[in-house]
């Protein structure tokens, strides 16, 4: 393998956005947010840990990584469990029904006890009982049963092709799917078996803290206040401490607030305006390109163009090395920056209806965006407008990728400064 090969495959990993922010962590490359609510997140957690945090944001804003790093701070707390979750890899969110996060919970309970070396509870038949019930209702499960037969005709011997006309019962197999699955069932055992063993936990290891992650996907804010809010409310009344994502369609939801004794929104960082957010993910840049691979130029584009969005930045930066891979040459240049940009561009564009690109065209123009109809949200949980926050106000804005192809200035994709009339600091 040649060494040049070697040098971009290396700095194509280091911008593996779709990868475990965990591992990105672990390497080193984690910089600090702006003005990042987490610290106080935390100790809040620290000081209530049954309490109830709603973090709601954008997709790619970067709060796994940050509830990746509430969770080993709070784990280096004595007696404190800090339990990371994220719901996507246990079911189809899409589909969650009501008790889906207290099944989900209750094997992570079951963990922790298995954990604990106490051969009185390894024998302790209720327990047994409490661990089996919530196995069932989160996989399902499988039994015989004895039924009517309705074909038994008494002690006459005939034969028959409905089946056994001699016996007043027959076997059936049931099958029942699970929380996790596709079926709706009532949860009061789940319930009891929970806090059973969610008790025992507290005796043996302390404060137990859930942190949900992967609910900023869904769309369906019925389902995120009907069920999964009021599992979150069951796991609070039994001690549990949670904190959990939503999506940005949730801070919509009328008098939200009030579901959670702290709401938290996680707002893009306005890249086009904010020193400090282009310091931020300039940083990011620089830390994850070791070689300086990329040139000043190159990263100062990238920044202005990601919108403040983290997993654009890493997409974006991915496209311009593979870019100038492709184009045989040693330094990731402005460029390749721009090839980039405008593919991420047409990707955006594609798909979007006359009505879409009136409402854009209108935040473009006018600088404010009232989100009323599903297709005005929809142009927000897919990142082609942002939400940014400058205190004490939020305001809109369009994906940087997209004004130059919505107003027809091509030329101000290749400039981007003179577009925003910005320069990185």
């Amino acid at each position: 393998m040649s060494e040049r090969l070697q040098r971009f495959r290396k700095l194509m990993a280091a911008f593996e956005g779709s990868s475990n922010p965990q591992h990105a962590i672990e390497r080193g490359y984690y910089v600090d947010l702006p003005n990042n609510p987490m610290a106080g997140i935390a100790r809040r957690v620290e000081l209530r840990p049954s309490s109830v945090h709603l973090l709601l944001g954008g997709i790619g804003s970067g709060k796994t990584t940050q509830l990746l790093l509430a969770q080993e701070h709070l784990n280096q707390l004595e007696d404190f469990n800090a339990i990371y979750v994220d719901v996507s890899l246990h079911t189809d969110i899409s589909e969650l029904k009501q008790g889906s996060l207290v099944a989900i919970a209750g094997l992570e309970i079951i963990k922790l006890l298995d954990k604990i070396n106490d051969l009185e509870l390894d024998g302790d038949q209720e327990i047994i009982k409490a661990k089996t019930t919530i196995k069932k209702f989160a996989h399902g499960y499988r039994e015989k049963r004895e039924v009517d037969n309705p074909h038994y005709i008494g002690n006459l011997h005939k034969t028959s092709l409905l089946g056994d006309i001699h016996s007043p019962t027959r076997t059936e197999v049931f099958y029942d799917q699970g929380l996790l699955k596709k079926k709706e069932k009532k949860q009061s055992e789940l319930i009891k078996s929970f806090i059973l063993l969610a008790k025992i936990v507290f005796q043996y290891r302390g404060e137990i803290t859930f942190v949900f992650d992967g609910l900023d996907r869904l769309n369906d804010t019925n389902i995120f206040i009907n069920r999964i809010l009021n599992d979150v409310n069951s796991l609070s009344e039994s001690g549990i401490g949670v904190v959990i994502v939503g999506s940005i369609l949730v801070a919509h939801i009328k008098e939200i607030e009030n579901f959670a004794n702290y709401l938290y929104y996680f707002s893009y960082l306005d890249t086009s305006e904010n020193i400090e957010a282009q310091r931020f993910f300039m940083n990011i840049l620089n830390l994850r390109d070791s070689d300086n691979s990329i040139t000043s130029e190159a990263k100062e584009f990238l920044v202005i163009f990601s919108g403040g969005v983290l997993r654009d930045l890493m997409s974006l930066t991915q496209s311009a090395i593979e870019e100038a891979y492709v184009d045989g040459s040693d330094d990731v240049k402005l460029e390749h920056a721009e090839q980039a940009i405008a593919s991420l561009s047409r990707s955006k564009f594609m798909g979007l209806t006359d009505a879409n690109l009136e409402t854009l065209q209108k935040v473009i123009s006018q600088k404010t965006f009232i989100p009323r109809t599903p297709e005005e949200l929809e142009l927000l949980l897919t990142g082609h407008i942002l939400e940014y926050s400058r205190h004490p106000r939020k305001y809109f804005a369009v994906h940087p990728v997209l004004v130059p192809l919505i107003q027809g200035h091509w030329c101000s994709l290749i400039k981007g400064e003179k577009r925003y009339g910005v320069r990185l600091r």
